[in-house]
């Protein structure tokens, strides 16, 4: 394989059913409310299904926005994730429709995404409900987009942890519907590698730490979790990728870790490798040191929901 090294240096990076009439952020029990943000409902699969919606205020014509759906992790809240990964200004100033659903919960009450399709050799924590979260995805696309507000070709998808898993359970049985998804701290489970076969690229950008003690970077359960070199092979295959890897070295920081209660040292490396049949690019930011978490720096310019929209911002749907 032809190698690109590429060197650069780290530039050291249940809510209320209606708005709320101050623009600035608003605090309410550890949850931050916008004007603009809504809390809303819908039926399906004989559920009560619960979504957030965050339209910015300063959109005059409200037709063909982009969308990006946002995918909270297992025992997660929609409410928590809209203010971790801290979108709102991104989305004011690119003109972004922004949604968190809800993951449905168990009987003991934890929240979750089915991200694999049923399968009698599949392991208990693999999909824990019959909840239909494909069908709950296609649906609320289609209740937001009733007066042709989204632009269909610039739907985007984000998963972190289970909703990184679910992300690529979407872009397997999704034909034509996404045009990029970015996996944060997630993988592929073995059933949805193993079952997904999407008519059209999909564009992926993957970000993991490799000290992930939760979804560890190089599998876990004997192959239950795909590695994250598995997940990135599958998708370059798809993709039709070439054989240039670029990789950069961005570079050094430190951040603080509440689990470890102290700050750590992480390493960002870039891979690119890029299609020269389609836009459909694989990129991957390996955090060296990095955990199971969110954010790798707190830096601007390397936050993850800055990596993100300037990688969705590259793609549309072919």
């Amino acid at each position: 394989m032809k190698k690109i090294f590429v060197v650069i240096l780290l530039l050291i990076i249940s809510c209320s059913k209606s708005d709320v009439d101050n623009k600035s952020k608003e605090s309410y029990s550890g949850f931050a409310f916008y004007e603009g943000l809504s809390t809303n409902y819908i039926q399906h699969g004989g559920l009560s299904r619960e979504y957030l919606l965050y339209i910015p205020n300063n959109i005059d014509n409200r037709q063909n926005l982009p969308i990006i759906f946002n995918f909270h992790g297992y025992l997660g809240q929609a409410s928590q994730f809209f203010s971790q990964t801290d979108l709102v200004e991104i989305a004011d100033n690119n003109g972004v429709v922004l949604v968190y659903p809800q993951g449905s919960n168990l009987p003991a009450g934890a929240s979750h995404w089915n991200a694999a399709p049923p399968s009698s050799t599949s392991r208990s924590f693999v999909n824990k409900s019959n909840a239909d979260d494909i069908g709950f995805f296609k649906e609320l696309l289609d209740e937001i987009n009733q007066d042709n507000m989204i632009d269909l070709n610039r739907v985007y998808v984000i998963g972190y942890s289970n909703g990184g898993m679910f992300s690529h359970f979407l872009a397997c049985n999704t034909d034509n519907i996404i045009a990029a998804i970015g996996d944060v701290a997630g993988t592929m489970l073995n059933e949805t590698f193993d079952n997904c076969n999407p008519s059209s690229p999909v564009p992926i950008l993957k970000i993991h730490g490799t000290s992930d003690g939760v979804v560890g970077y190089n599998g876990y359960n004997e192959g239950e979790f795909k590695s994250v070199e598995e997940v990135l092979d599958f998708w370059k295959s798809h993709n039709r990728s070439n054989n240039d890897e670029v990789i950069e070295n961005l570079g050094s920081t430190s951040i603080y870790s509440e689990f470890n209660n102290t700050s750590v040292n992480v390493n960002f490396e870039k891979y690119t490798y890029e299609s020269d049949e389609n836009n459909s690019e694989v990129v991957h930011y390996k955090i060296i040191n990095g955990g199971h978490w969110w954010d790798y720096s707190s830096d601007d310019n390397f936050k993850t929901s800055t990596l993100l929209w300037d990688f969705f911002s590259k793609h549309s749907k072919q």
